[in-house]
C-alpha cells in the first residue's frame, strides 16, 4: 500500500497537499487509517533524529501515539469488516434459499 510521511517521518494514508513523500509497504496492509496514522516510519537509507538527539535508521516501524489506543482503533475496525462480512454473507445466503 501506498502511505505518506510527513518531515518527521509520521505516516499518513492520504497527502491533501501534495507535500510529503509517497512510500509503498506492506507493513500496514489491513490496518486503519487511525492506526496507520499513529505510526512513524522511515524507510530504508532514511535517518530521523529525535529533538533530544537521538538519531533513528531506517527502516523502522514504530508508535508515536499511545499504543494501546491504536490497537483500540484496529479491534474496533476489525470488529466492523467482520460484521460487514457477515451481513453479506447473510444476503448471499438468503439470495440463495440458504439457511444459515
Amino acid at each position: 500500500m501506498i502511505i505518506y510521511i510527513d518531515n518527521d517521518f509520521k505516516c499518513n494514508v492520504s497527502d491533501p497537499d501534495g507535500t510529503m513523500a509517497a512510500v509503498e509497504t506492506t507493513a500496514f496492509d489491513g490496518k486503519c487509517s487511525a492506526y496507520i496514522e499513529g505510526y512513524r516510519y522511515i524507510p530504508a537509507g532514511e535517518t530521523w533524529t529525535r529533538p533530544d538527539g537521538v538519531t533513528f535508521s531506517g527502516e523502522m516501524i514504530a508508535p508515536w501515539r499511545d499504543w494501546r489506543t491504536l490497537d483500540d482503533a484496529q479491534r474496533a475496525y476489525e470488529w466492523e469488516q467482520l460484521a460487514a462480512y457477515e451481513q453479506a454473507l447473510s444476503e448471499i445466503e438468503a439470495a440463495l434459499g440458504v439457511s444459515g
